[in-house]
């Protein structure tokens, strides 16, 4: 006769008399819920990261009728291609997934905003504040960040291929799987091909 179930992350384990009196535990065949669980967080992870380097996605694909160019704004997914906003105030915003390449944001406030896998590619952000700012996966290939101050910022996985990084603020940032082949670094130096993670 079973007395209890005991559940661990990765296994289930039931406890049970047997004809002598004493209590054994043996794992039962069922599929424990954590694990499932578990195992599908880790495909949607691995399928984050592989989309983290794409620039296939169409103009119309993504729609955002709420977005406003203020603070704390509700962008992500939003169609943002040529903007001119110099010198906007967007901090603390959600602009993941949003599509901002070529637009210019000079001088512009994304202090703590949320990027995760935006399109800021050939984007200026010359003297921009993008202080502790969300850019996992990022697309900021060709993006002028000369003066930018990302101290704090998360760049894992974002792909800096080109930009112009002369000046920038650095300290803090977060450069984990950050692609920077051709970059120019914060010293002028060209970075060499394959640098991840730091200039070459």
């Amino acid at each position: 006769m079973n007395r209890s179930i005991l559940s661990r992350p990765c296994s289930r384990y039931a406890i049970s008399d047997n004809q002598s009196g004493s209590v054994t535990m043996h794992q039962t065949k069922q599929p424990n819920l954590l694990s499932l669980v578990c195992l599908f967080l880790v495909s949607c992870l691995w399928l984050v990261e592989a989309g983290a380097w794409t620039d296939k996605i169409t103009e119309t694909a993504y729609v955002n009728s709420v977005c406003q160019l203020t603070p704390e704004a509700q962008c992500s997914w939003a169609i943002l291609i040529d903007v001119q906003a110099p010198g906007v105030d967007m901090h603390e915003s959600s602009l993941a997934s949003a599509r901002l390449d070529r637009s210019n944001f000079e001088r512009a406030n994304f202090s703590r905003s949320i990027f995760q896998l935006a399109n800021l590619k050939d984007t200026n952000l010359m003297l921009s504040n993008l202080e502790f700012a969300h850019m996992h996966g990022v697309n900021l290939q060709n993006a002028n960040l000369m003066f930018a101050n990302l101290s704090g910022a998360s760049l894992f996985d974002a792909d800096l291929s080109g930009a112009d990084l002369r000046g920038a603020n650095l300290v803090g940032a977060i450069l984990i799987k950050a692609k920077f082949d051709g970059a120019t670094w914060t010293d002028g130096r060209i970075c060499a091909e394959n640098s991840i993670g730091e200039c070459r």
